[in-house]
């Protein structure tokens, strides 16, 4: 059983003073990260497929063992059947080759929008895209309309993530009646993943227009202790959790990450031996 706790990006300017020295290089900003945490969600692959001579030399800035789980581009949320059958598909698998090969890849994961609800689309969208990736490594899917699982539906939809050996991706997210906010649901549909996401309990999520004010929280110790519960509950029942601090403003999501790892007994410190000198 492992739990892997991790952020969405190393380089915001923010995490200085929590992660990285006052004084340090932008470029050993993955190392210092690496340091600290044993993954990392990649969001930046959302806007660009990194090529493979980008994720080699990742490869190259981590320890063994340290994972990169690979958040798909745009073009998949939009339309996930159209992109698994286009040249983006073997564009992402080509870029992701060096992770893959040094057992770095995690899993791939896949967020569809608010828009992308049962009324007006299918799961059956993603067939071809599981079909594809899930031999490489696994995939995890956020929903973000609620319609899924809601009543008799729930049960179909949990049964298509099982048939399709996909990750069902739990969510953190403010308790409000919002059809694009998904209620607490930690159920696993894979037998060795289990995936979670805090966005940050803002009540005004709902309508922010921009991720950065949506995702404006800085979670206290205390919820992040009901927090660290639920990620103990899903270990028990999966060989890998993966967590991640989603409320990337300010520097929200590292302080919450290292919070977690403390409670749940994981080293917090880069050992010593292995710090960067300052500048």
């Amino acid at each position: 059983m492992a739990i892997r706790i991790g952020c969405g990006s190393w380089t915001d300017d923010a995490y200085t003073g929590v992660l990285y020295p006052a004084q340090h290089k932008k470029t050993d900003r993955l190392r210092l990260y690496a340091q600290r945490f044993d993954r990392i969600e990649l969001n930046s692959s959302y806007y660009n497929i990194p090529s493979a001579k980008t994720t080699a030399g990742w490869v190259g800035q981590t320890p063994g063992g340290f994972l990169f789980d690979v958040k798909l581009h745009r073009d998949f949320s939009a339309a996930p059947q159209r992109a698994a059958a286009g040249p983006a598909l073997d564009k992402l698998i080509d870029g992701v080759r060096p992770l893959h090969d040094a057992q770095k890849l995690g899993v791939f994961f896949l967020v569809l929008p608010p828009s992308f609800g049962p009324t007006r689309r299918s799961l059956a969208e993603l067939d071809t895209l599981a079909e594809k990736l899930t031999p490489i490594a696994s995939l995890a899917i956020e929903l973000r309309d609620r319609a899924w699982i809601q009543g008799d539906r729930r049960a179909a939809t949990l049964d298509y993530f099982r048939t399709h050996h996909l990750v069902w991706i739990s969510t953190d997210v403010p308790s409000v009646d919002a059809p694009r906010i998904m209620p607490v649901l930690d159920e696993p549909t894979h037998p060795d993943f289990a995936y979670l996401r805090l966005h940050g309990r803002n009540p005004d999520y709902p309508h922010a227009d921009k991720a950065e004010d949506a995702h404006h929280y800085d979670y206290p110790r205390a919820e992040l202790e009901e927090i660290a519960a639920r990620i103990r509950k899903l270990a028990t029942r999966v060989k890998h959790v993966h967590v991640s601090a989603n409320n990337h403003a300010e520097d929200f999501a590292p302080k919450a990450a290292l919070t977690l790892r403390e409670l749940l007994g994981q080293p917090t410190s880069p050992p010593p031996d292995d710090q960067l000198p300052l500048l």
